[in-house]
């Protein structure tokens, strides 16, 4: 098992800061993407929870591909299927969640790629933490309450490398901590002595112990404030910069995916609807409802405006709408798209999955007032603010 140590993360921070400062442009997001590896790819994949009532559809027909170094987000209203995809994903999801169809396939750094549906429970062992480790939303809920911290991670540690001495893991565990602002001395602690903050900053240090490929991050900045969110965020930042790992962010703050994703897949209804860059999804959303979600936050640098929430309720799974599910809420909506479901088709930056794409309502609030020049000083305050903010040393007294 390889290591980082908490100098190099420190001294890569000014770069990191620089880097996300400089807004990337699509284009050139485009092609760092398509030099990249692929890492992991879902296809055709449906997850059911089979319940006393019926056989729910919480995902169907997820298409979906990570590259190496890439963050993809996940966005969507509650109950739109996020965190079921992430845990089919990831193959953590249990019953009554069952992955009925369709593949995902790893592909290893070194090594032939897997269908990890495929694999039995201790096949999978081999691949979790090691290749594929999870930041759940819930810190509190993760860590165990009456076991101090360098327990639970002296014992991941030794778990994922049986090479290792418990002393070795101890420094390696302080070396964890450090990477993300907290001083090494709190391995004494318990969980239920750190603030909210420190706790989710300590599960993202857990999950990086075996150097993973990939970090699964389910909504890990909903239990936080706001300045603590930056805090954790441009950690993660700086980590994923330095490590070169994968992300995939699965959260319902679209805005926020806008601020740190290469791309983002909108889920509806157990579906993909759109998936696109930072940059299109801002400026020239192609499907109804991920202009809704784009206009329901307010804008850091357009004029004023009244914000304006999607209307009604996301549909019940088990009672789907025959057509396109966003149809009874959609604006835009036509006979075809009450009858006939819309399929993903090419957009050109990404896929779509509307009979109307592109068209515009006119009740609908104006997205870019302020044109391109807007966009960019959007992209660019959202990306510097969270390095300008804050370093990997602690800043509080609790954090010392």
């Amino acid at each position: 098992m390889t290591t980082t140590s908490t100098d190099t993360i420190r001294e890569s921070t000014a770069v990191v800061e620089a880097s996300h400062i400089a807004v990337e442009t699509t284009q050139q997001m485009i092609e760092r993407l398509e030099k990249s590896p692929l890492l992991l790819e879902a296809k055709d994949l449906d997850v059911t929870y089979v319940v006393e009532e019926g056989e729910v559809p919480a995902c169907r027909d997820i298409d979906l591909q990570l590259r190496r170094g890439e963050i993809l987000g996940i966005a969507g209203e509650s109950a739109s299927g996020k965190s079921t995809l992430l845990n089919a994903l990831s193959r953590l999801q249990r019953p009554p969640a069952v992955t009925s169809a369709g593949s995902v396939v790893f592909h290893p750094l070194d090594g032939e790629p897997v269908d990890l549906t495929a694999l039995p429970e201790e096949q999978l062992r081999r691949y979790r933490w090691d290749s594929l480790s999870i930041v759940m939303q819930s810190a509190m809920a993760s860590l165990n309450p009456v076991l101090r911290l360098d327990t639970q991670f002296i014992d991941v540690i030794m778990e994922h490398d049986r090479t290792i001495t418990k002393q070795r893991a101890r420094d390696r565990a302080g070396e964890l901590l450090e990477m993300v602002g907290i001083p090494a001395g709190r391995l004494r602690s318990f969980s239920y002595q750190l603030s909210g903050g420190m706790q989710q900053r300590a599960l993202i240090a857990l999950s990086l112990a075996s150097n993973p490929e990939v970090v699964f991050m389910d909504e890990p900045t909903t239990a936080v404030d706001v300045v603590m969110q930056r805090q954790i965020l441009t950690q993660i930042l700086q980590l994923q910069a330095t490590l070169g790992f994968a992300i995939v962010f699965v959260t319902h703050d679209l805005s926020l995916l806008l601020e740190i994703s290469d791309r983002i897949a909108i889920m509806y209804g157990g579906r993909i609807v759109e998936v696109g860059m930072p940059e299109q999804l801002y400026s020239d959303a192609q499907h109804p409802y991920t202009r809704g979600l784009r206009a329901s936050f307010p804008p850091l640098s357009e004029p004023v405006r009244r914000l304006r929430g999607i209307p009604g309720t996301p549909p019940d799974l088990l009672n789907l709408p025959t057509g396109c599910a966003f149809s009874p809420r959609c604006p835009l909506a036509v006979d075809r798209c009450r009858t006939e479901r819309p399929e993903l088709t090419a957009t050109e930056t990404g896929v779509v999955a509307c009979h109307r794409a592109g068209e515009r309502d006119d009740r609908a609030p104006t997205e870019t007032a302020t044109g391109e020049a807007g966009r960019d000083q959007h992209a660019a305050t959202a990306r510097a603010t969270p390095a300008q903010e804050t370093s990997l040393a602690p800043t509080t007294q609790e954090d010392r």
